[in-house]
């Protein structure tokens, strides 16, 4: 779960597998250069960008294109449908996305 620490936990492991692999790689021949090249705040600020930009996606382009609404038990319909506007279809899910886009508006003073 991305509640809770979860988000954190995440992406520190995210940051730690891609400084290991420049190094491994070559994009840079040690674990300090890796450091001094692509920083923990460089790379949460790349991620919280990227946050933005699928809700920017997600809230100007998706929902304004979905306009055919299913129930839960109508299986044709939800065939359908299945790919469409898909990080959608979990309240949780959503809710995470749109609070965490609210966070780093927030965060940036918009």
């Amino acid at each position: 779960s991305l509640v809770d620490g979860g988000e954190d936990f995440l992406m520190r492991y995210y940051f730690d597998e891609l400084q290991t692999h420049l190094v491994k790689f070559g994009a840079v021949e040690t674990a300090e250069d890796a450091l001094k090249h692509f920083s923990y705040e460089t790379f949460m600020d790349q991620y919280d960008t990227a946050v933005l930009d699928i809700c920017r996606l997600m809230i100007a382009y998706t929902w304004s294109r979905f306009d055919e609404p299913v129930e839960k038990d109508d299986a044709p319909a939800c065939a359908r449908t299945m790919n469409k506007t898909s990080y959608n279809k979990s309240i949780p899910n959503i809710v995470w996305l749109l609070g965490r886009c609210d966070e780093i508006m927030k965060s940036r003073g918009v």
